[in-house]
């Protein structure tokens, strides 16, 4: 109690005034004397719109809060966009390849590229697929544009395939409008060119090259390219730029064709052409 006693004798003129206000106020509430009255309303919407005021500014903890949730949001939506693009893309993928599947008659081994090896030269690609799928050595690659390249390598989960941008692949191909026949190559510098075409052969750009009816290793009327630009090379044979049915830059999966040279003709052409 003595502690209670002395604290109100130290605050005794707040408390005094603090009295002296109420009373004032309840004066002032309480008289209706025209100017009291006048006095009262500005009070009343001095502090009503002082309220307001106070209410329209934001409660920043509150905000963060919102913002940081939002913002996880975002991310979560961002996510699920971008998962259901790939999913979208895959099964547009997948749908060509079984496309293709139904339509081959030769029947095809699906696989997904896993690796790809890419030199100036001699490039590649390894797929999960190999001798426990039945993949064999020169068997074609393709994809529902076209031709890709062959089996050079198999292990029993694995092989790997030259595509059409490596210089020791040579395919016998042949345009496809005009029937003009030639080897289909790459020049090791970047593009792939149709040789051993004479000059004054009809091709044109925009012809499909496809693969012919003589090659011992791929089917023919496989799509190779699109003829882009043609010009002399000498006095003899066209120089024949073509632009890949595949495209090689966004290639995931492929099939690869049960379809295998023929020993017998393989053998018959060796045994005259070493005559």
């Amino acid at each position: 109690m003595k502690t209670i006693g002395l604290l109100i004798l130290r605050i005794k003129e707040y408390l005094i005034l603090t009295l002296f206000v109420v009373i004032s106020l309840v004066l002032i509430f309480n008289n209706d004397n025209t100017q009291i009255r006048f006095l009262r309303a500005f009070a009343i919407g001095f502090v009503g719109t002082l309220q307001s005021g106070v209410s329209a500014v934001p409660n920043v903890f509150e905000l963060q809060n919102e913002n940081k949730y939002l913002r996880e949001k975002n991310i979560e939506l961002a996510n699920e966009v971008a998962a259901l693009k790939e999913a979208k893309l895959e099964n547009i993928r997948l749908s060509k390849l079984l496309s293709l599947k139904d339509k081959n008659v030769l029947g095809v081994i699906s696989a997904k590229i896993v690796n790809k090896s890419l030199v100036q030269t001699r490039n590649t690609i390894t797929i999960n697929a190999g001798e426990n799928d039945s993949i064999k050595i020169n068997m074609p690659v393709v994809t529902d544009d076209g031709l890709v390249g062959k089996i050079v390598g198999v292990s029993k989960n694995y092989s790997i395939a030259q595509i059409l941008y490596n210089k020791d692949l040579r395919i016998s191909a042949k345009v496809q409008r005009s029937r003009v026949d030639g080897i289909f190559t790459y020049d090791g510098v970047g593009s792939l060119i149709l040789t051993n075409v004479p000059k004054a052969a009809d091709v044109n750009p925009g012809d499909l090259i496809i693969t012919s009816d003589y090659s011992n290793l791929f089917p023919a009327g496989i799509p190779l390219g699109t003829v882009i630009e043609t010009g002399n090379l000498d006095n003899l044979f066209k120089k024949i730029t073509v632009k890949p049915a595949v495209n090689f830059s966004i290639l995931e999966e492929v099939f690869v064709v049960k379809n295998l040279p023929s020993r017998e003709k393989y053998e018959l052409e060796k045994i005259f052409m070493n005559k």
